[in-house]
């Protein structure tokens, strides 16, 4: 079974050819066809990041939708915590 990169190697072997370095060289070094590289450039330079990765458009907005959740719920702790610490703040516990 052949070897499977993730996108952030990918990336990286791109990067290379793009600064100049030859895909002959780098498929040897990484043991992946000149072909592969060639064809993750080609897709580099058409859609970025993003599509080294693999994903379609609906995964990558669903991926998009679940990191949005996360950062609404990290913030609604972020406030309970502020108001707690201004409670504690004015030590009610002391008057």
């Amino acid at each position: 079974m052949p070897k499977s990169y993730d996108p952030d190697e990918k990336m990286e072997i791109v990067l290379r050819t793009i600064k100049g370095e030859k895909v002959s060289d780098l498929a040897d070094e990484y043991g992946v066809s000149r072909n592969s590289i060639y064809l993750w450039k080609k897709e580099f330079l058409d859609g970025g990041m993003s599509k080294l990765s693999g994903d379609s458009v609906t995964e990558q907005e669903a991926k998009l939708k679940e990191k949005d959740e996360q950062i609404k719920e990290m913030e609604k702790i972020i406030g309970q915590q502020k108001v707690q610490m201004e409670i504690l703040k004015k030590k009610p516990w002391q008057n």
